[in-house]
């Protein structure tokens, strides 16, 4: 009875173990096409999608083209009814992924934070000194250079340091674009040969964000996107001010 349930385990252990690394490597591969290429790094979304069901979302002649493009395409892995279970990315090995952390976002657990701290430092600083603080600086953090006199509370009072504010957050948002974007990826779901897998993904940037639900194939080991469907789209809206306006900030 004991190595009965020892093979259990072990089996069951090594298809869990095997499951891990199905989806590592897919995402991985995923990763690459959605990610743009000068990302040194993607911030993830550490829960994952919940997976919706697809039986409505391919037409008939979808699956027709599926078929002569795979004669063995196992259609009936399209009406796979998804679990209502979902993952944490922490427990994964997921390349150039930073996991999304109260420590940088502020409690904007889904969507990039819209305010940013600012770090003041005297005007006169040495540059050398100034370009160390700006490379090593933490997410979502402007440094800037502010006059003994300035007051830091009064910002948009002060002509000369609300312009260097506002070009401080552009240069922020163009030099570090891994910040505009949470990413958000689904537990994948794959056909029973393996070959076939099911995934989501959404892109949410401050004001707006926009995903699909991809068809993917495994051809000798590289995963290609058959097809997107299930397209979907997001919109931040405030009732005081456009959402892509700065006006707002923290304080260090």
């Amino acid at each position: 009875m004991k190595q009965t349930l020892l093979l259990i385990s072990i089996f069951l252990t090594l298809n869990l173990f095997g499951q891990k690394s199905d989806i590592e490597n897919l995402i991985n591969q995923v990763t690459k096409a959605e990610v743009p290429e000068n990302f040194e790094y993607y911030f993830l979304v550490p829960k994952s999608l919940e997976q919706e069901k697809i039986v409505d979302s391919l037409q008939n002649y979808q699956i027709r083209e599926l078929k002569i493009v795979d004669k063995d395409f196992p259609e009936n892995f399209i009406y796979t009814q998804p679990r209502n279970e979902t993952v944490n990315w922490k427990n994964y090995n997921l390349n150039k992924a930073k996991l999304v952390s109260d420590e940088y976002n502020y409690n904007h657990i889904l969507s990039p934070p819209q305010t940013k701290k600012i770090k003041f430092v005297k005007y006169n600083i040495e540059q050398k000194k100034y370009d160390s603080l700006i490379e090593n600086k933490e997410p979502y953090t402007l440094i800037l250079k502010k006059k003994w006199l300035w007051n830091k509370k009064r910002i948009w009072n002060n002509k000369m340091l609300y312009a260097d504010f506002v070009e401080s957050w552009k240069m922020d948002d163009k030099n570090n674009p891994e910040e505009t974007v949470y990413y958000h990826f689904s537990k994948p779901l794959f056909s029973e040969n393996k070959k076939y897998a099911i995934l989501s993904v959404f892109k949410q940037r401050r004001c707006n964000g926009n995903g699909f639900t991809g068809l993917y194939r495994n051809d000798n080991g590289i995963w290609n996107k058959v097809m997107e469907f299930n397209p979907i789209s997001s919109e931040t809206i405030s009732t005081h001010i456009r959402c892509e306006e700065i006006k707002m900030i923290d304080y260090e």
